[in-house]
Protein backbone atom coordinates (compact mmCIF):
# COMPACT_ATOMS: atom_id res chain seq x y z
CA UNK A 1 0.00 0.00 0.00
CA UNK A 2 1.15 3.50 -0.69
CA UNK A 3 2.38 5.79 2.00
CA UNK A 4 -0.07 8.17 3.60
CA UNK A 5 0.81 11.36 5.41
CA UNK A 6 -0.87 11.95 8.73
CA UNK A 7 -0.58 14.75 11.24
CA UNK A 8 -0.82 13.89 14.89
CA UNK A 9 -2.61 16.23 17.26
CA UNK A 10 -0.53 17.51 20.16
CA UNK A 11 -2.40 15.21 22.54
CA UNK A 12 -1.87 12.11 20.38
CA UNK A 13 1.76 13.01 19.80
CA UNK A 14 2.33 13.24 23.56
CA UNK A 15 0.67 9.85 24.07
CA UNK A 16 2.73 8.29 21.28
CA UNK A 17 5.94 9.77 22.66
CA UNK A 18 5.15 8.35 26.11
CA UNK A 19 4.27 4.93 24.66
CA UNK A 20 7.40 4.82 22.50
CA UNK A 21 9.58 5.84 25.45
CA UNK A 22 8.09 3.11 27.62
CA UNK A 23 8.35 0.40 24.94
CA UNK A 24 11.65 1.33 23.36
CA UNK A 25 12.49 -0.44 20.11
CA UNK A 26 9.66 -2.99 20.31
CA UNK A 27 7.56 -1.12 17.76
CA UNK A 28 8.14 1.75 15.36
CA UNK A 29 5.61 4.50 14.62
CA UNK A 30 4.43 2.87 11.38
CA UNK A 31 3.71 -0.44 13.13
CA UNK A 32 1.96 1.33 16.01
CA UNK A 33 -0.15 3.38 13.59
CA UNK A 34 -1.15 0.32 11.56
CA UNK A 35 -2.10 -1.69 14.66
CA UNK A 36 -4.09 1.20 16.12
CA UNK A 37 -5.95 1.86 12.87
CA UNK A 38 -6.68 -1.83 12.38
CA UNK A 39 -8.05 -2.09 15.92
CA UNK A 40 -10.19 1.03 15.51
CA UNK A 41 -11.58 0.15 12.08
CA UNK A 42 -12.31 -3.50 12.88
CA UNK A 43 -14.23 -2.42 15.95
CA UNK A 44 -16.35 0.00 13.90
CA UNK A 45 -17.22 -2.28 10.97
CA UNK A 46 -19.45 -5.29 10.92
CA UNK A 47 -17.93 -8.69 10.09
CA UNK A 48 -19.63 -8.54 6.67
CA UNK A 49 -18.16 -5.10 5.96
CA UNK A 50 -14.71 -6.37 6.91
CA UNK A 51 -15.06 -9.42 4.67
CA UNK A 52 -16.25 -7.23 1.80
CA UNK A 53 -13.35 -4.78 2.20
CA UNK A 54 -10.76 -7.55 2.29
CA UNK A 55 -12.37 -9.38 -0.61
CA UNK A 56 -12.37 -6.22 -2.72
CA UNK A 57 -8.73 -5.56 -1.91
CA UNK A 58 -7.36 -9.04 -2.46
CA UNK A 59 -9.30 -12.21 -3.27
CA UNK A 60 -6.55 -14.44 -1.81
CA UNK A 61 -6.75 -12.67 1.53
CA UNK A 62 -10.51 -13.05 1.86
CA UNK A 63 -10.20 -16.69 2.92
CA UNK A 64 -8.20 -15.54 5.95
CA UNK A 65 -10.76 -13.02 7.19
CA UNK A 66 -11.78 -15.16 10.17
CA UNK A 67 -8.14 -15.28 11.28
CA UNK A 68 -7.90 -11.51 10.95
CA UNK A 69 -11.04 -10.96 12.98
CA UNK A 70 -10.03 -13.32 15.76
CA UNK A 71 -6.40 -12.18 15.87
CA UNK A 72 -7.40 -8.51 16.11
CA UNK A 73 -8.87 -9.17 19.53
CA UNK A 74 -5.84 -11.22 20.60
CA UNK A 75 -3.47 -8.45 19.41
CA UNK A 76 -5.16 -5.99 21.74
CA UNK A 77 -6.19 -8.36 24.51
CA UNK A 78 -4.76 -6.10 27.16
CA UNK A 79 -6.46 -2.99 25.80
Amino acid sequence: MGRKRIELTDEVESLVDKYMTMNGDKMDLNELTNKALKYYVINHLSPNEIKEAIKQKDIKRSKYVDDILSSSYRDFGGY
